[in-house]
């Protein structure tokens, strides 16, 4: 699994499923990336073409002038598009990968990133086989959350009508629960990053083995 936060130039973060493939995404992200200029050729080349045929005059010159711009594009075409780390993650499937845009919630993307930055902050001091278990978990606990942000958003809308209340309550426990468990886990990691860093190989084990038995689904 692949996690990243990235606070500059703008703050992301994205972390992939644990034994995902990526390169069927790459290859998906480059397939995008060439749509994005076709759409771009459609939008600027063929009005230019357009243009050409009646504003240049003398049919030599026209014909000249539109071979050139569509020759351009087919040499522009045929260069693979370079495509950045974000490009590959914004073409992926929800079940590939969790990133920041996912959250349209303030307080969820913020407890989701705490949760990222803790795990990093480990994984460059640890090389435990440990690290395995808590990166599933980390996983598991992060499309919780991505999935609790429909229930949130219909409890926000929701009347609080007869009939629906014990219902609007029950989920809102639910929810209050899902927040406690993935906060526990994240505090654990936190302070799993203390003592991993004091270079302790049994304290950083016992801590490592802590986190790994947390369950925060």
């Amino acid at each position: 699994m692949t996690v990243v936060v990235r606070l500059r130039p703008s703050p992301r973060w994205w972390v992939w499923r644990p034994g995902v493939e990526r390169a069927e995404v790459v290859a998906a992200a480059v397939r995008r990336a060439r749509r994005g200029r076709a759409r771009l050729f459609a939008a600027v080349g063929l009005p230019l073409c357009g243009v050409i045929a009646v504003v240049v005059p003398g049919t030599g010159w026209k014909v000249g002038l539109v071979a050139a711009v569509l020759v351009g594009a087919a040499v522009v075409g045929a260069v693979p598009p370079r495509v950045s780390e974000w490009d590959v993650v914004a073409a992926a499937d929800g079940a590939d990968v969790v990133h920041c845009e996912q959250f349209a919630d303030p307080e969820q993307r913020r407890r989701a990133r705490r949760l990222c930055e803790h795990f990093l902050a480990v994984a460059e001091v640890s090389d435990s086989p440990r690290l395995r278990g808590v990166e599933v978990s980390l996983w598991r606990a992060l499309v919780a959350l991505r999935e609790s942000l429909v229930v949130r958003d219909a409890l926000a809308r929701a009347e609080n009508r007869v009939g629906l209340a014990a219902e609007i309550a029950e989920s809102t426990r639910g929810l209050a629960g899902l927040d406690r468990r993935v906060d526990e886990f994240a505090a654990a990691l936190r302070i799993a990053v203390e003592e991993v860093a004091e270079v302790d190989p049994e304290s950083a084990e016992s801590a490592l083995r802590r986190v790994a038995a947390l369950d925060p689904i």
